[in-house]
C-alpha cells in the first residue's frame, strides 16, 4: 500500500518550540530569583540553594506527569491558555507567600534544613508544577502535527533546554542586577499572561486576564504613594521601612542601610538577612562589633610604636574597619579585597565612606586576588609584605569554603611579613567546635603560633552558646596576655587556654581544610540548627523591644515571653520582662528577669542599674549597692547609675550614722 501521505510544513510549525523555550525560560529564571528572594529571610546558603533547586526539579516532574496525562485527554490551545495564565497568578503569589511566611515564627522551631526546604516548598512549588505541565502539552501539540516522532520529540527537548540556558544566563547575569527581584517576577508574569492571551484568543478571558494583571502589577511594583500603601497592605510588596536609608540588589546579595537611632545617628548594613555592619555616624572610629574591637586592640599592641602600617582586609562590608586602620595610621596602606562594587556604592551613598576615601579598594573575589598576588611574587615583583591581613567574610551560614583552606593559607603566609598578623573571625558553639577545631588546625598547619579569642564570658563556660571567635596566627611568638588586661571593661576579652585549642584540634581529627576537602556546611551543621530557635527568639524579642518602646507593654509582654519559648534564657527577652515588671511594680520577678541578664552580659551597665533599682525596691539593699557600684565601674558615664549610687551611699551613710547615734 502507498504510505499515508505526510501533511506538509504550516506556518505553526515552530509554536510547539516556541511555546516550550518560554516555559522552560521562565521556569529557570524563577528558580534563579528563587534563591534570591528568599535569602532575605534565609540567608543565602548550601541549604537555601539545595532547597531551591530540589523543590523546582520536583516542581517539573510532578508538572510533566500530570501533564503528560492532561495532554492526552484535552485539546493543547484551550489547555495551554489555561496553564499559562495560571502560571502567571503562580507568580504573583509567590510574592505574596515569600512575605507572609517569611513573618511566620513558628517555623523558625523546626530543623534549619526542614524550615528551609518548607519556606521554599510552599513559595516556589506551585508555579514549578504548573511550568512543569506545559511542556507534555506543547509536545503533543507538535506529535499531532504529523512529523516523525523522534525528531519532533527532540527538537521540542533542544528548544526547552535553549530556554533553560538563555533564562539561567540572562537572570545570573544581568535581569536580577538590572531590575531586581521584584520587577523580574512581574516580568515574568507579564509574559506568561501574553502567552496565555494568545492561545485563549480575543474572548473573555482576555477581557478579564489583561485588565486584571495590569492593576495587581501597578500595586506590585507601581511608584506611587498609593500603589505601595495598598500594594503592601495585601502583601503584593514588602512593608515600607522608614528606617531604610538605602537598598539596593546585586549580583550577589539584596542590600539594605537601616538607620538604628537618630541621635546618635547609628546605621546597620544587612546582606540579605545577616547584620554585616554598624556605625555610629558622629563616631566612625568607635568599633560596634566585638571582633572589630578584638581587630584593633591585637593591631594596636602588635603595631607598637609604629605609625604606618600595609594592611590587607578581605572584605568590605560597610568599610568600619578599614576607615578605623586608616584613621589610626593615616600614613599607612588600606588596602580592601570587596567582591561587590553595589556594597562599595551603599557604604560611599549611606553609611558615611567618602567619595574620595583613600582606601585601595579591589572589586574581585578574595581567593583570585590572593592568587593573583601569589603569582606576582613568584614572577619576582616587588610587593610589599603586608603588616596585617584580615578576613571578614564568614557568618554562621554561610563560609566561602576557598577562603579556609590550606593551599590559601600558604598564600596568605606568603604575603605576611614576618613580624606580621593574620586575623579571622568565625561563628561557632564551643561545645561542637567542628569549624572552629578544622579552623585551628589548618592554621597550625602553616602558621606556628595561633591564639583564640572572644568578646565577654569565656566561650568554655557557655559552651553551647554560639560565639564569635577571633583567630590570630604569626610566624613568630607575639606579646597578646597584656590585651585581656587592657581590654574595654563594658566589654571583656577572653583568651581560649592552649589545652582547650588541643580538645579543638584533638576532638576533630586534626585534619586541615584543603581544597579537595573542606565541607564547611557540615561543620557548621550543629551552628545552623541551634540558630534557627535563636532566630526565632531574636525576632521575638526584636518585636517586644519595638512595642516597649512604642507604649505598648501587652504586646511587648507577649512577644517577649513567646520568645522564652523558643531560647529559654534569650538575654533581651528577660530585659524587656524585667523592664516591664520594674515599671508595673512586680519587683520579685523583675529580679529574676534582670539577674538572668547580668549573668549572660555582665559587662552591661545598662542592666546591672536596673537591676540595682529593682533590689532596691524589693528591700535588698547591700545588694542593690553592689549592682550600682559594679555599673559605675563599668560605664563611669553612665549619669542614672551614678546617681543612684550618690543616693543610695549617703542614705546608708546617714543610716548608719543614725544607728551609731544610738
Amino acid at each position: 500500500m502507498p504510505s499515508a501521505a505526510r501533511p506538509g510544513p504550516t506556518s505553526l510549525d515552530w509554536l510547539p518550540q516556541a511555546t516550550v523555550f518560554v516555559s522552560s525560560f521562565c521556569i529557570m529564571v524563577i528558580e534563579l530569583v528563587a534563591g534570591r528572594v528568599i535569602s532575605r529571610h534565609l540567608g543565602s546558603s548550601l541549604y537555601t540553594w539545595t532547597s531551591v533547586i530540589g523543590v523546582v526539579l520536583a516542581g517539573i516532574a510532578a508538572g510533566n506527569y500530570a501533564g503528560g496525562r492532561i495532554a492526552d485527554r484535552r485539546r493543547a490551545a484551550p489547555t495551554l491558555a489555561i496553564l499559562f495564565l495560571a502560571a502567571a497568578a503562580s507568580c504573583v503569589a509567590v510574592t505574596v507567600l515569600n512575605h507572609v511566611i517569611g513573618q511566620w515564627v513558628f517555623l523558625w522551631s523546626l530543623p534549619w534544613s526542614v524550615r528551609v526546604g518548607t519556606h521554599v516548598a510552599i513559595v516556589f512549588l506551585v508555579p514549578s508544577v504548573i511550568l512543569g505541565m506545559i511542556s507534555p502539552v506543547a509536545a503533543k501539540m507538535a506529535l499531532d502535527q504529523g512529523r516523525e516522532t523522534g525528531r519532533t520529540i527532540g527538537g521540542v527537548y533542544a528548544w526547552g533546554v535553549a530556554g533553560s540556558l538563555v533564562g539561567t544566563f540572562l537572570t545570573g547575569f544581568w535581569l536580577i542586577a538590572a531590575f531586581g527581584t521584584a520587577v523580574v517576577i512581574w516580568s515574568v508574569g507579564a509574559v506568561l499572561v501574553v502567552m496565555g492571551i494568545l492561545f485563549a484568543g480575543a474572548g473573555r478571558i482576555a477581557a478579564i486576564a489583561v485588565p486584571l494583571f495590569v492593576v495587581v502589577g501597578l500595586l506590585g511594583t507601581g511608584p506611587w504613594s498609593w500603589a505601595r500603601d495598598l500594594g503592601a497592605r495585601i502583601a503584593l510588596r514588602e512593608v515600607r521601612d522608614e528606617s531604610v536609608l538605602y537598598q539596593d540588589e546585586s549580583q550577589y546579595s539584596h542590600i539594605r542601610v537601616y538607620r538604628v537611632s537618630e541621635s546618635p545617628d547609628q546605621r546597620n548594613l544587612h546582606l540579605d538577612k545577616l547584620l554585616h555592619s554598624s556605625i555610629v555616624m558622629e563616631r566612625p572610629s568607635d568599633l560596634q562589633y566585638g571582633y572589630e574591637r578584638i581587630y584593633a586592640g591585637v593591631t594596636r599592641r602588635l603595631a607598637g610604636g609604629r605609625d604606618s602600617l600595609n594592611t590587607l582586609t578581605i572584605g568590605g562590608g560597610g568599610y568600619v574597619f578599614p576607615r578605623f586602620l586608616q584613621s589610626e595610621w593615616p600614613r599607612g596602606r588600606t588596602e580592601v579585597v570587596e567582591i561587590d562594587p553595589a556594597v562599595t556604592r551603599a557604604a560611599i551613598a549611606a553609611f558615611g565612606l567618602p567619595a574620595d576615601h583613600g582606601l585601595l579598594i579591589r572589586h574581585a573575589d578574595g581567593r583570585a586576588f590572593v592568587e593573583r598576588l601569589g603569582e606576582a611574587q613568584r614572577r619576582g615583583e616587588g610587593l610589599t609584605p603586608y603588616d596585617f591581613i584580615y578576613l571578614d567574610v564568614f557568618d554562621d551560614y554561610s563560609v566561602p569554603y576557598q577562603l579556609t583552606t590550606l593551599e590559601f593559607l600558604r598564600r596568605i603566609e606568603a604575603l605576611l611579613a614576618e613580624d606580621g598578623a593574620y586575623m579571622m573571625n568565625l561563628i561557632d558553639v564551643f561545645r561542637e567546635g567542628r569549624l572552629l577545631g578544622a579552623m585551628i588546625a589548618t592554621l597550625k598547619t602553616v602558621f606556628p603560633h595561633v591564639v583564640v579569642f572572644n568578646e565577654g564570658v569565656p566561650a568554655p563556660r557557655q559552651p553551647d552558646v554560639r560565639n564569635t571567635f577571633i583567630l590570630v596566627a604569626t610566624k613568630r611568638p607575639a606579646e597578646l596576655d597584656g590585651l585581656i588586661a587592657g581590654y574595654d571593661r563594658r566589654y571583656g576579652l577572653s583568651r581560649l587556654r592552649s589545652e582547650d585549642l588541643a580538645d579543638l584540634e584533638r576532638s576533630r581529627g586534626g585534619r586541615s581544610l584543603t581544597d579537595d576537602w573542606a565541607p564547611v556546611e557540615n561543620l557548621l551543621a550543629p551552628v545552623v540548627k541551634g540558630a534557627s530557635r535563636e532566630i526565632a527568639a531574636n525576632v521575638l524579642a526584636g518585636r517586644a523591644a519595638t512595642a516597649q518602646r512604642a507604649g505598648r507593654s501587652a504586646r511587648a509582654l507577649r512577644n517577649a515571653e513567646r520568645a522564652l519559648t523558643f531560647v529559654p534564657d534569650h538575654p533581651r527577652a528577660h530585659r524587656v520582662l524585667g523592664t516591664l515588671r520594674l515599671s508595673s511594680g512586680d519587683f520579685g520577678r523583675a529580679v529574676s528577669h534582670l539577674e538572668i541578664v547580668v549573668r549572660a552580659q555582665p559587662q552591661d551597665a545598662g542592666t546591672r542599674n536596673s537591676l540595682g533599682v529593682a533590689l532596691l525596691r524589693n528591700g535588698r539593699v547591700d545588694e542593690a549597692l553592689e549592682q550600682f557600684t559594679e555599673a559605675v565601674r563599668l560605664d563611669p558615664d553612665h549619669e542614672m547609675a551614678r546617681e543612684n549610687l550618690r543616693k543610695l551611699s549617703e542614705a546608708t551613710r546617714s543610716r548608719s550614722g543614725r544607728d551609731g547615734s544610738r
